[in-house]
């Protein structure tokens, strides 16, 4: 993949972010309009069919192909899951990308299901039981945080002194540090008791400026070290235990609470953080 598609990545994750922003507040307008839940729902009917009518007119089938100089690489289509083990198991600095992806993505689909529940009951903690959650606003500001997220690598990206794979590893300390203060004021643990909001809500906006980081990253990591005639094949595997993971943490919900569900996520931050500090060791020592 080129540098040039490389520089993509992050517009193209903050153009997300802006969108994301935007809809926020239409769904929430939306919401207050239509007396209920149901309205941005009704709303996103406009948008998908305005979507399935421009990609029926301007898109093009893409068909993948292979550099013919690479000899030792196999075309897409023909990857076998077996290839993909072997591929996989040849090389750790592969292993250690995938797990990243699996596990930070784990983790972000549990916060993902899990923050309405947590900021309504910070909220009702707050303000007293019954206060309204603005979910449409809360959601435009974690895009923001998305947005200044992708921003922050694509400025770290420029620095020549400065490698992917040190600066996603901060990202992912970080990232871990949120989601445990965000676990902890959940379960409204000591100095959190009195008002887990305070806490709740920054910890949470940080968690979100790291996936507006994440994302530009992986794509680039991936890019980098995962050959292109196996990275669908690769990926799936890797989707295996990031599901299985969601599944089970959803599954057992009733037990674990939203905070038990938030510290399974502080996990599988802190083994991705693992991951790639590993990654960026084997980087230095073949360097």
């Amino acid at each position: 993949m080129s540098c040039r598609t490389l520089h993509c990545y992050p517009k193209a994750y903050a153009g997300d972010s802006i969108v994301a922003i935007v809809a926020g507040q239409l769904a929430s307008l939306a919401a207050t309009k239509r007396g209920g839940p149901s309205g941005p729902f009704e709303l996103s009917i406009v948008f998908l069919a305005l979507g399935a009518f421009l990609a029926s007119f301007l898109w093009r089938e893409n068909v993948a192909t292979t550099s013919s100089s690479d000899s030792s690489s196999l075309p897409a289509e023909k990857a076998t899951i077996k290839d993909a083990l072997k591929v996989v198991l040849s090389d750790p600095k592969i292993a250690y990308v995938g797990m990243v992806q699996s596990l930070f993505e784990a983790a972000m689909y549990i916060f993902v299901l899990q923050w309405p529940p947590a900021i309504t009951s910070a909220i009702e903690t707050a303000f007293g039981t019954g206060s309204a959650s603005p979910y449409g606003t809360i959601f435009s500001c974690f895009m923001a945080c998305c947005l200044m997220g992708s921003t922050l690598f694509s400025q770290f990206n420029k620095m020549k002194n400065v490698s992917i794979e040190g600066s996603s590893t901060v990202m992912l300390l970080l990232s871990t540090v949120a989601m445990g203060v965000a676990a902890a004021a959940s379960k409204e643990i000591g100095m959190f008791k009195a008002n887990p909001l305070f806490a709740l809500i920054p910890a949470f906006f940080a968690f979100e400026a790291a996936v507006g980081f994440y994302f530009p990253s992986i794509g680039t990591l991936r890019s980098k070290y995962i050959p292109d005639s196996h990275r669908s094949v690769i990926m799936n595997l890797f989707g295996i235990p990031l599901n299985v993971l969601v599944v089970s943490v959803f599954l057992s919900i009733q037990a674990l609470g939203v905070g038990g569900a938030l510290s399974i996520a502080t996990g599988a931050l802190s083994i991705a953080t693992a991951c790639m500090f590993q990654l960026r060791s084997l980087k230095e020592v073949t360097n």
